[in-house]
């Protein structure tokens, strides 16, 4: 498996949970462990920060923090799904079937995330480099999308 694939997969399950939380809540509305949009969105930036300080040689601590990041990443899906059930009898059909896919399609890409997490722990110290450019990227680009999204809605 290719590492950019990882990285884009990463920030794909990361787009769609900032996408659907907005679209279930208010940006600064606190989900149920007292966590904003925009602390979530700090603590992204912060791992991407210290990502950009790690070495190859220091793969294991960023890799740690990556570990770390998922389980995060885990809670807030299972908290997402929780204010889903907990506002499913005050949406209407579409906002149902949107919030049911989208979880399904977390869920999988989830898995899938877990699969490359995997293969990320063996990639070669020449691809390190080339991993941490491309999240960095990837992060980017991502926050652009969020801004235009937390705006249209």
């Amino acid at each position: 498996m290719k590492i950019k694939t990882v990285i884009n997969m990463v920030i794909a399950l990361t787009s769609v949970i900032f996408f659907m939380a907005g679209g279930i809540s208010f940006a600064d509305q606190k989900s149920e462990d007292g966590t904003t949009l925009k602390e979530v969105r700090q603590e992204v930036k912060e791992v991407v920060e210290a990502m950009e300080n790690y070495s190859a040689a220091q793969r294991a601590d960023a890799l740690e923090k990556v570990r770390v990041a998922m389980n995060d990443m885990d809670s807030r899906i299972a908290d997402l799904e929780a204010r889903v059930e907990k506002n499913w009898e005050q949406m209407d059909q579409a906002a149902r079937d949107k919030a049911g896919a989208t979880l399904k399609s977390l869920k999988k890409k989830r898995n899938e995330l877990a699969e490359w997490y995997g293969g990320l722990q063996y990639s070669s110290v020449n691809a390190w480099q080339h991993v941490k450019k491309g999240f960095l990227e990837s992060y980017e680009a991502l926050s652009r999308s969020y801004d235009k999204a937390v705006k249209e809605f």
